[in-house]
């Protein structure tokens, strides 16, 4: 099963950090993200739904 996809802000506000911070971890690869249109949506495996 896929990790579910966020954006950069839902994402921050689960992890408790700055979308600047989220943005910033997208940027260098820390996180795993995908482009859907205009949007970029981050992975989060540790959330399982």
């Amino acid at each position: 099963m896929n990790p579910p996809l966020y954006t950069q802000a839902a994402f921050a506000a689960l992890a408790g950090v700055s979308v600047d911070m989220v943005a910033g971890w997208v940027r260098t690869g820390a996180v795993e993200s995908v482009k859907l249109g205009k949007t970029r949506l981050v992975r989060f495996p540790g959330v399982n739904q």
